[in-house]
């Protein structure tokens, strides 16, 4: 792994260097430009054009090219900490209607109100996972006025070995705005929330649980113990969800895709930096499942 983490940052350090090789080409052309134009403003003009064909032909593909090599690194070196046959993938490996389907974050029915980019897969145990950036859409009436909320985070969804038999939800108060998500849930009728039974922290600090009236049981302790510790380990608000033969986390605020400078050239803590620190947490979630 230390090897694979090494090489990783080596190549990413190369396309650095290429790159600021590029700026300094550019620049020099802009200050031979200026020089000419003492000269022959004639060649003047030649040479900003030159040095802008070349800024937007060579250098900013070069740039975008980089940007996604960093990204990639980070998530790859990231997602190589926890996860066996780790893949990072530009694109998402989820389908955003079968996220909608989940239930578990209020969205519009409308195409578009569900998004997904950079994710990942990867096994764990034998079991596959994978995970996506998420954004969701919802509009909902507040004081009168008609309001939309987004939320955005990350989320995995871990295939289990087994049929659970459950089919429930349980939801941080913070994940969403009560008057987003009431409304929301009140329109799955067939949902219906837990109010007794629960954990005495879950019930102190408003975790909102729903279940189908088909499907009453809830997770044993054990599964609750272990997602109290997950909740506390972060400060990301979380919701759940298992779902027969599996396990769907979205942590709130947790963004994949980093954001990139091209200004400091890439250091040790690129590979070093875990990303998505919840992510052994959620895999340990379904080893008591």
């Amino acid at each position: 792994m230390k090897e694979m983490k090494q090489g990783l940052l080596e190549s990413l350090s190369a396309q650095y260097r290429r790159l600021r090789l590029l700026y300094l080409v550019y620049l020099a052309a802009a200050v031979l430009a200026l020089i000419f134009f003492f000269v022959d403003k004639r060649v003047t003009l030649v040479l900003i054009a030159a040095s802008l064909i070349f800024h937007l032909v060579v250098v900013r593909r070069c740039s975008k090219a980089y940007c996604l090599a960093f990204v990639h690194t980070c998530l790859q070196s990231t997602f190589e900490r926890v996860l066996q046959n780790a893949k990072h993938t530009p694109e998402s490996p989820l389908d955003p209607e079968s996220l909608r389907q989940v239930r578990l974050v209020a969205s519009n029915s409308a195409k578009g109100s569900v998004l997904v980019r950079e994710g990942g897969t990867g096994s764990y145990r034998g079991r596959a996972v994978a995970l996506s950036d998420a954004g969701f859409t919802h509009t909902f009436d507040m004081a009168g006025k008609r309001h939309h909320e987004f939320v955005i985070g990350a989320w995995v969804t871990v295939a289990l070995d087994h049929d659970t038999r459950l089919d429930c939800r349980l939801i941080h108060p913070k994940v969403m705005m009560k008057d987003s998500r009431d409304p929301y849930f009140s329109g799955e009728r067939d949902l219906q929330q837990v109010v007794s039974g629960l954990p005495e922290w879950m019930s102190r600090d408003g975790w909102l649980v729903l279940r189908p009236r088909e499907t009453p049981q809830l997770p044993d302790g054990t599964f609750l113990s272990a997602l109290r510790t997950l909740a506390g380990k972060t400060d990301r608000p979380l919701a759940v969800c298992i779902q027969g033969d599996k396990l769907h986390v979205y942590v709130t605020n947790r963004i994949l895709g980093q954001k990139v400078s091209s200004r400091v050239a890439p250091s040790q803590a690129v590979v070093d930096t875990d990303f998505f620190p919840e992510l052994s947490g959620i895999l340990k979630l379904s080893d008591v499942l």
